[in-house]
C-alpha cells in the first residue's frame, strides 16, 4: 500500500502538542507549571501586601483571581509557545525539505518514507506506538521520533480505515506495537 501526501508546518505543530499532551511526564510539568506560577502569584501577592500593610480581603480576593487567571492561562500560552517555536524552526533554511510531499510505502517486511529529501526506510518492529488527533496519524518510530499521516492523505474514511487496519496488521505481524 502506498500514500501519497504533503507535509505542511501546521502538521508538526500538531505532532508537538500531541505528544505534550499523551506524555505523562511533560502533563505533570505543565501541571505543576500551573499550580507553582498561581501559588507563587497567590502567596506572594499576600506576603507583599502584608509587608505594606494593606491586605485585606479585598486585595486578597484581587490575588486569588489573578492566581486562577494564571492557572488556566499557562497551557494556553503554552501552546502559543509551541507553535511559535516549531515554524520558527521550520523556516529556517537547513530545515526547508522538511515541510514537503512524501510517499509512504507499505512493504511486507518495512515501512518506507521517500520524498523531500528523505529516504528512510523503518522495519516494522521498530514503531512504538500509533496514536492519532483528529487529523494525523503518528506512527512513533523512537521515543520523541515519529511519522506523520495526515487525514486529509485519503480520500475517505474508508480509504484511512483501510490504510489504519493494514498499518496495524504489517507492525503487528513484524513485532512492532501498536499501543504503549
Amino acid at each position: 500500500m502506498e500514500i501519497t501526501y504533503a507535509i505542511e508546518p501546521d502538521d508538526f505543530v500538531a505532532f508537538n502538542l500531541s505528544y505534550i499532551q499523551g506524555n505523562p511526564v511533560m502533563r505533570a510539568n505543565i501541571r505543576n507549571t500551573r499550580m507553582i506560577s498561581s501559588g507563587i502569584i497567590l502567596i506572594g501577592g499576600c506576603i507583599l501586601m502584608q509587608v505594606l500593610q494593606v491586605l485585606n480581603i479585598l486585595t486578597a480576593a484581587v490575588y486569588v483571581a489573578l492566581s486562577i487567571a494564571v492557572f488556566f492561562a499557562v497551557p494556553v500560552l503554552m501552546k502559543r509557545r509551541v507553535r511559535k517555536s516549531i515554524l520558527r524552526m521550520l523556516a529556517r533554511p537547513q530545515n526547508k525539505n522538511i515541510c514537503s510531499d512524501k510517499t509512504m510505502t507499505l512493504t511486507e517486511n518495512e515501512l518506507i518514507l521517500t520524498g523531500g529529501g528523505e529516504d528512510s526506510h523503518y522495519e516494522y518492529q521498530v514503531v512504538e506506538r500509533v496514536t492519532e488527533d483528529d487529523g494525523h496519524y503518528f506512527i512513533y518510530v523512537g521515543a520523541m521520533a515519529a511519522l506523520i499521516v495526515p487525514f486529509r492523505a485519503f480520500s475517505n474514511g474508508e480509504e484511512k480505515a483501510a490504510f489504519y487496519k493494514e498499518l496495524c496488521t504489517r507492525i503487528q505481524n513484524g513485532g512492532g506495537k501498536i499501543a504503549a
